[in-house]
């Protein structure tokens, strides 16, 4: 998530967004959320009633969602890593610079997430959610090294988990790294983000190969220490897009197009573990490695041509810029709305498509209700506080320069 405010569309036609708006990153992190609610709605309305099986082409389908993580995630670090560079680049001390960021961060994300975690565990406790509540939420240390309890509580919470973990570590290495090599910015961000992501791809190689999908899921995929290195690779891309802006705004076109491919092979990959399994061989191990470096590595190459979009439609501009807002919102109040419907409704395996229709209508309604609702009345006023303690950093992303062969 940006720092910076929402963009205003006054009448007369579409509005430049305000600085630190990207119509590009918007549109990828709205596209992200319509994907996890279209797979999250399938599964608790379909799948966990027994009205379909996890099975066949349905199954693929819902498997290629995991594709929106990769894209919040890469998404995540780009934006962060641009504001710590900025940040890291004004501020005189390594303390302050980490205080301002954590406590930014700290106020953006944890207000949101502790609320949800209290509707979560009210809903398990009256018997309607799912799993039990576990203090290793509240640190977030529920997925860090090990697999999340069965049946899951919050399980949405797994990739917010990730995110708290890079906040933290983002600083810390950042120091560690300015005080092994003795040098500026450029170095010691560049060291950084090829940890994030060798440590995690490395931790992969080395990990049991899992045989199903369902195994890769649990034990690889919402595992922090085996998946930071995507937004690793986030961090990456704002290295790249700040110190190397010839380069970074050359070929954009070229380059979305290998990010596509590569993201289509990372995503073959997982399709095989769903039809086909993985085996302990080579090939497996290889997989079980790039099934998520590809889509990162990807999402890395789509990025220069993604900032670059422009988008002169208002009404696309209004729908990209409400889902985009409200998207901690929407992901953190899906899932509740799920449990909060089916109950009402009594959605089962023998209920009408009338039925699952009208449930399908009130949960997608009230689920945006509540996160517009939990923006304006919460989120954005918890989030503001911060400007109390801290300077305001500019979170948008730097801009690439228009060099010949750039293109679209």
């Amino acid at each position: 998530m940006s720092d910076a405010v929402s963009s205003r569309h006054p009448t007369g036609g579409a509005a430049p967004r305000q600085p630190g708006r990207n119509f590009g990153l918007d549109l990828l992190r709205a596209l992200a959320i319509v994907v996890v609610l279209s797979n999250h709605y399938f599964i608790g309305f379909h799948i966990s009633p027994g009205r379909v099986g996890w099975q066949g082409f349905a199954s693929g389908i819902s498997a290629s969602s995991v594709l929106a993580i990769e894209w919040l995630f890469v998404l995540s670090g780009f934006l962060i890593g641009a504001m710590m560079i900025r940040s890291f680049e004004t501020r005189t001390t390594w303390w302050e610079q980490a205080r301002d960021f954590w406590l930014r961060r700290w106020f953006r994300t944890l207000p949101n997430y502790y609320l949800f975690l209290l509707v979560n565990a009210l809903l398990s406790a009256y018997g309607i959610g799912s799993g039990v509540f576990d203090f290793k939420f509240v640190i977030f240390s529920q997925n860090l090294a090990w697999p999340e309890k069965s049946p899951l509580f919050f399980g949405e919470a797994w990739s917010l988990a990730s995110d708290e973990w890079f906040y933290l570590l983002m600083p810390l290495l950042l120091g560690l790294a300015a005080v092994v090599f003795r040098s500026g910015s450029r170095n010691t961000f560049l060291a950084v983000a090829l940890l994030l992501i060798a440590a995690p791809t490395l931790a992969r190689l080395a990990a049991p190969v899992p045989t199903d999908f369902f195994a890769w899921d649990a034990a690889i995929r919402r595992v922090t220490v085996f998946h930071l290195d995507a937004t690793g690779w986030g961090v990456l891309a704002a290295i790249a897009s700040r110190w190397h802006a010839d380069a970074w705004g050359r070929h954009k076109g070229a380059k979305a197009i290998a990010g596509f491919l590569l993201t289509a092979w990372g995503l073959w990959m997982i399709e095989v573990l769903v039809y086909v399994g993985w085996t302990d061989s080579v090939g497996s191990r290889l997989m079980n490695v790039f099934s998520l470096v590809l889509p990162a590595a990807g999402t890395f190459l789509m990025l220069p041509w993604l900032t670059g979009l422009v988008n002169n439609s208002r009404a696309v501009d209004w729908v990209v810029d409400r889902i985009s807002l409200y998207s901690y919102s929407l992901y953190l109040s899906h899932f509740p709305m799920i449990f909060v419907v089916q109950a009402w409704f009594a959605v089962n395996q023998n209920s009408s498509w009338a039925t699952v229709l009208a449930a399908s209508a009130t949960w997608l309604i009230l689920t945006f209700s509540l996160s517009g609702l939990v923006f304006k009345f919460f989120e954005k006023p918890t989030s503001d506080l911060r400007d109390r303690f801290t300077r305001r950093v500019d979170a948008s992303p730097f801009v690439a320069k228009q060099v010949k062969g750039a293109g679209p």
